[in-house]
């Protein structure tokens, strides 16, 4: 998520797939290595997520939901933050963990279900894509403009104050 050459116009549709793709692996991965019960390998997509993740949490968590609310209502927009909640779950139990210690089983499957959630909010984006298509094209570049401010400021994921 770094890197990115600044297009002349914004297009949010572009960026936010772009963003999904690169977390949609990131949990593939962390969810591959807990199905494998790789801890040293889940620790590591961890570390990978939480630095490539923040910019795009903060950027939905404090604008991109809260212009869907109206659209999608305030019980489908609390749903989409928890699910935030499960994956930053996932992440943060798994940078607190000591690199080199094994997962115990129970812990290894409660933290498979936090991905898997996270997964499946990654993959259900599409109802997000049709909202964001009934945005004014003012809104979507005010937001295109907030999703760049993020990414230039490059947050950990876990080093942002909850929300929800």
């Amino acid at each position: 998520m770094e890197n990115r050459p600044s297009p002349p116009e914004h297009n949010l549709f572009d960026a936010f797939r772009e963003d999904h793709a690169v977390l949609g692996r990131g949990f593939h991965e962390l969810s591959q290595c807990l199905r494998g019960n790789d801890a040293a390998g889940a620790r590591e997509a961890a570390e990978r997520i939480d630095t490539a993740a923040g910019a795009h949490i903060a950027f939905e968590e404090k604008h991109f939901y809260p212009a869907l609310a109206r659209m999608l209502g305030a019980p489908e927009v609390r749903r989409m933050y928890s699910e935030h909640g499960k994956g930053l779950a996932a992440v943060r139990a798994l940078l607190e963990r000591d690199p080199g210690a094994p997962l115990p089983e129970d812990e290894r499957r409660r933290l498979m279900g936090l991905s898997q959630a996270m997964e499946a909010h990654i993959a259900e984006c599409g109802e997000m894509f049709q909202a964001m298509g009934r945005l004014s094209e003012a809104k979507q570049a005010a937001l295109y403009r907030q999703l760049t401010v993020w990414r230039e400021k490059h947050p950990r994921w876990t080093g942002l104050p909850t929300s929800g």
